[in-house]
């Protein structure tokens, strides 16, 4: 049997603005020891260590009793469906993959706290102002695997 967490690091956004924006956050799941993301794919690597840092917050979400063999087949599964080339910082981002794969290990997403948060932000008064700056993270965290931030690829996606 294997505790799941969520692991939650932000990167700090203060706007004075409706809905409050405290933090955009970024996601992964730890199965084991390891910390699953996405970005430049799915990724994995030691808990608390990504690129994005150590969390500030970790929700326990379950255990599971899928054994490591099986985890490793729905995690090439999934994998199938978050491809670098795929990462949208509002439709299919960290959040996203990290709800996917929870729900596959203990049959609950994350909390839509973190799911729903670049739609938010998108359709309050100032979202379609931030727009800019969310697609110049899109380009930086669609490209982060567990070594680090890479460069874009050239020409765009």
């Amino acid at each position: 049997m294997q505790k799941r967490q969520l692991s939650a690091t932000r990167t700090r956004l203060t706007l004075h603005a409706e809905p409050q924006i405290d933090a955009i956050y970024h996601t992964g799941v730890v199965v084991g020891g390891i910390e699953y993301f996405f970005g430049g794919g799915v990724q994995r690597c030691i808990a608390g260590q990504t690129p994005f840092g150590a969390p500030l917050r970790t929700v326990e979400l379950g255990v599971t009793h899928i054994p490591k063999d099986v985890r490793e087949e729905l995690l090439a599964d999934l994998s199938t469906r978050y491809k670098p080339q795929d990462y949208n910082l509002i439709t299919k981002n960290c959040n996203h993959f990290s709800s996917a794969w929870a729900e596959l290990l203990t049959g609950n997403p994350i909390p839509d706290e973190y799911v729903g948060q670049a739609q938010r932000i998108l359709q309050s008064p100032i979202g379609q102002m931030l727009l800019p700056i969310m697609e110049q993270m899109e380009q930086q965290y669609g490209n982060v695997t567990a070594a680090g931030f890479q460069q874009p690829p050239t020409g765009g996606r």
